[in-house]
């Protein structure tokens, strides 16, 4: 999967999340709704400064920001699935099961630059 193709999965993602409010409206889903696109949008934001990092501190810094990332959208997930299994409602349904894809995706991708990162470093020593 390329980058491009990640970040359009990523932004369908969102646009499912954003229906999750007018689901139950007056429920607390539109602040569910509001964490998981920001959250979602920031995985996309600090993939490309991980790519783009300078120093050795920067790219740590980065890597550590889309763990974090990755833990919020995890938790928001975590948080939607249990408060969904009393009335297992489908769109929520599949909005938590992309969720989770998604961050399967993106904690792939991060596996893989640390990888190629250590890989490099043994070269060089």
């Amino acid at each position: 999967m390329t980058l491009e193709q990640l970040s359009r999965l990523n932004e369908k993602f969102q646009q499912k999340a954003s229906g999750l409010a007018e689901l139950l409206p007056g429920s607390n889903l539109l602040t569910f709704s509001t964490t998981i696109i920001r959250t979602t949008k920031k995985l996309d934001v600090v993939l490309k400064k991980v790519l783009n990092a300078k120093s050795e501190g920067s790219f740590y810094t980065q890597i550590e920001a889309m763990e974090e990332e990755m833990d919020e959208l995890i938790f928001m997930m975590d948080r939607l699935d249990e408060a969904n299994r009393k009335r297992n409602i489908g769109t929520i349904t599949d909005v938590v099961k992309a969720g989770y894809e998604l961050v399967s995706l993106y904690s792939l991708c991060c596996d893989q630059i640390l990888e190629r990162k250590t890989k490099k470093q043994d070269e060089i020593e």
